[in-house]
């Protein structure tokens, strides 16, 4: 693991653009397969064959509106994954995905404080923001833990109700 990575806590946060081991790549697949973990992002289980999901993959790391990470824990295995979206000078959208058997263990809000500190200092972000389903208590705390507040509510997908929630540089603390 590169020391210039983002990291906090017990994760590191590997650029997507640096390369996946088979074993990320595997991790990766396996979480977007994972029905729980589609049902809680608000999508279905992910149906494609590994090599049509890797070139997708591949693809989106060539955007220039996102920085995507895999999440690895302080053995270095995959945890799962992060993004920077809808990238802007100013502000971008966090989505985050961990594995299920990673969940309730606090790597998710080391994770996004990892995210922020690397948002708020390397990228000079003004704003980072998120959508979450009002239902999902667990990752609201964790993003509340990690310096977001809510800031409203939507419909969401399925008939779910989002919550809109941001941390601005300003209120973030990257030692908390």
């Amino acid at each position: 693991m590169r020391p210039d990575w983002p990291r906090f806590g017990r994760v590191t946060l590997k650029p997507m653009a640096e390369g996946l081991s088979e074993e990320e790549w595997r991790g990766l697949y396996e979480t977007f397969r994972d029905p729980e973990v589609a049902e809680w992002n608000g999508a279905s289980p992910l149906r494609s064959p590994f090599w049509l999901f890797k070139r997708f993959v591949l693809a989106e790391n060539r955007r220039q509106d996102r920085r995507a990470f895999v999440i690895l824990d302080e053995g270095g295995a995959y945890v799962g994954t992060l993004e920077l979206y809808n990238l802007t000078p100013e502000e971008a959208t966090l989505g985050i995905l961990l594995r299920r058997d990673r969940w309730g263990q606090g790597y998710g809000t080391e994770a996004v404080r990892a995210a922020l500190a690397y948002a708020f200092g390397p990228l000079g972000l003004k704003r980072v923001r998120l959508r979450t389903f009002a239902h999902n208590l667990r990752a609201r705390r964790a993003f509340e833990k990690a310096g977001f507040r809510e800031v409203g509510e939507s419909p969401g997908p399925r008939g779910h109700r989002d919550v809109h929630m941001e941390v601005r540089r300003e209120d973030f603390s990257p030692e908390a």
